[in-house]
């Protein structure tokens, strides 16, 4: 599933899950956030069919950004049962993340 969410939609979700799950912090007018959502839009549905993928605009949520400490775009968090298990900033290694969504779902 992908759906835009604000930060207190995102904190309820964060503090009731059970699973792995995505956060795109991305811009409004960050060309390679775009970039980045194509590519996880067109590859991680079809792949992980049980990864929940939730994007967040930074600037429209600017505690979601203090809280967890996002100082550029993109940025990627992946959290299990509302711990941050992985980061990746602004050049997204792809297949780290994979092989760790992998290694989570084994």
């Amino acid at each position: 599933m992908i759906k835009y969410i604000n930060e207190n939609e995102l904190t309820d979700i964060l503090n009731n899950n059970t699973k792995l799950i995505m956060v795109f912090a991305k811009g409004i007018n960050c060309s390679v956030c775009h970039a980045v959502e194509d590519r996880i839009n067109k590859t991680y549905p079809n792949k992980f069919n049980d990864l929940d993928i939730y994007y967040l605009l930074v600037e429209e949520n600017p505690n979601f950004r203090g809280q967890h400490l996002i100082f550029s775009f993109p940025t990627i968090l992946l959290f299990d049962r509302n711990k941050e298990i992985h980061r990746e900033s602004r050049i997204i290694n792809f297949n780290k993340m994979e092989r760790l969504i992998n290694l989570y779902y084994s």
